[in-house]
């Protein structure tokens, strides 16, 4: 496996946002979005409900946490939209340096 081959077979979604994010890679989750997400909402779920059993104290509580997620959802989505772009355009200009120094062949 040549150098070109070894990076894009770790290039890796998770693994670029785990590294952006804490300096480190991860093991892929081979989860889909929706079991990643609703796993961890039904724990949440399940001990606000424990801990606030009165349902207009957890539908309080739990507005709350939806708010908080709903915020952080929107930053992390602005941000990723934003490093997407950074990210395409230093491989559009990598690209466009490459072709200028090398000529293509048909």
């Amino acid at each position: 496996m040549d150098f070109t081959e070894a990076i894009f077979a770790r290039a890796d979604m998770q693994q670029i946002a785990e590294f952006l994010l804490h300096g480190y890679g991860c093991a892929p989750d081979l989860r889909t979005y929706w079991e990643r997400t609703e796993g961890t909402l039904s724990r949440v779920i399940d001990r606000l409900f424990a801990d606030y059993p009165n349902r207009a104290e957890f539908e309080e509580i739990s507005g709350l946490v939806y708010a908080c997620v709903s915020a952080f959802e929107a930053v992390y989505m602005e941000i990723g939209v934003q490093a997407g772009v950074l990210l395409a355009a230093q491989v559009c200009s990598a690209r466009n340096a490459a072709e200028r120094r090398e000529p293509v062949h048909d």
